[in-house]
């Protein structure tokens, strides 16, 4: 478990180089998580400075927002393309999830698919509360989380990997 954030930060920055910061803040979080003996940098870093750092930058954000900005087609648009996004991510992963089984002797559940969302962190937990609603003794929580955080970190890389080419593509 200690050398998973390593290999992480490793091969991302061997991959796409942009997003070793990034990826590099996560995984020092998992750092701190499994090392066990900084609990109070650990209990810090998930609770005041995750809460600290989302006030100051929601701050930060909402201050350079006028209407005069954010009232505009082009925001809507983009909007609307999220919400696409994150439809299509839902069912490709469910379809996908299914596709997989058609072909697996251990089959997985194809709500886990629905997981992957990296933009909504909360659609593991949001899965895993609908498959013990529809049967009690359905854990997943662990699978499902598993599979956010592996969204997580390839969209980081993602995200990195066409910030490398862009220059390139100009």
């Amino acid at each position: 478990r200690f050398l998973f954030p390593l290999m992480v930060v490793l091969i991302a920055g061997i991959l796409a180089p942009i997003s070793v910061p990034l990826i590099g803040a996560l995984m020092f979080g998992n750092l701190l998580k499994v090392s066990g003996v900084t609990d109070s940098l650990s209990n810090a870093a998930q609770n005041e400075l995750a809460n600290l750092v989302t006030l100051l930058l929601g701050i930060t954000v909402g201050a350079t927002m006028t209407a005069e900005n954010i009232l505009t087609m082009d925001v809507l648009k983009i909007l609307a393309l999220g919400a696409v996004a994150f439809v299509f991510d839902t069912v490709g992963g469910v379809l996908f999830a299914k596709l997989a089984n058609l072909f697996l002797k251990k089959k997985i559940n194809p709500m886990i698919g629905a997981c992957g969302i990296s933009a909504f962190p909360m659609s593991g937990r949001v899965i895993a509360k609908m498959a013990l609603k529809e049967d009690p003794s359905n854990y997943i929580i662990q699978h499902a989380m598993g599979v956010n955080v592996a969204g997580q970190v390839a969209s980081v890389v993602a995200g990195g990997l066409v910030l490398a080419l862009i220059p390139v593509l100009g």
